[in-house]
Formats: structure tokens, C-alpha cells, sequence
């Protein structure tokens, strides 16, 4: 099963304590947050990365949930 990865970076977020403003402001823009977490766009590679360096999340243990090749949860 297909994750939604909107939500695994949403529900990191949650988790972290960080708000939408707070994780926009680290990459630059909250509207994009907004955007990635509604599923509205995809985050680009560079955007991936900087969110999962912020949440402390290792990326391929992102992508790894994602496509359900882990049982471990980020969040």
C-alpha cells in the first residue's frame, strides 16, 4: 500500500511540535507547506530534503514509508 506522503510529512511535523509557519519559514516559504501537506504539489528534491533534515527524518527512511517497504512509523 501506497502511503500519502503529504501525510507522513504532516504528521512528523505534528509530532515534532513544529508549526506549518514555523517549517515554512525554515525552507522559505509556509505556503508551500500548505501546498505539499493538501497534496495541491509535490515538494522538489532540495524542498524533500531540507524538510526531512529539519523533522530529523532520514530520507530513505521517508521514502521507505512511503512505499511501504518499512513497518517503522516517522510519526
Amino acid at each position: 500500500m501506497l502511503i500519502q506522503s503529504n501525510a507522513i510529512i504532516r504528521k512528523t511535523r505534528k509530532s515534532r511540535g513544529i508549526s506549518q509557519k514555523e517549517l515554512g519559514q525554515l525552507i522559505g516559504s509556509q505556503s508551500m507547506i500548505s501546498r505539499i501537506e493538501n497534496g495541491l504539489t509535490s515538494p522538489t528534491d532540495r524542498a524533500l530534503q531540507q524538510i526531512c533534515d529539519i523533522l530529523n527524518v532520514p530520507i530513505v527512511d521517508y521514502f521507505d514509508t512511503v512505499f511501504d517497504k518499512k513497518t517503522i512509523y516517522l510519526y
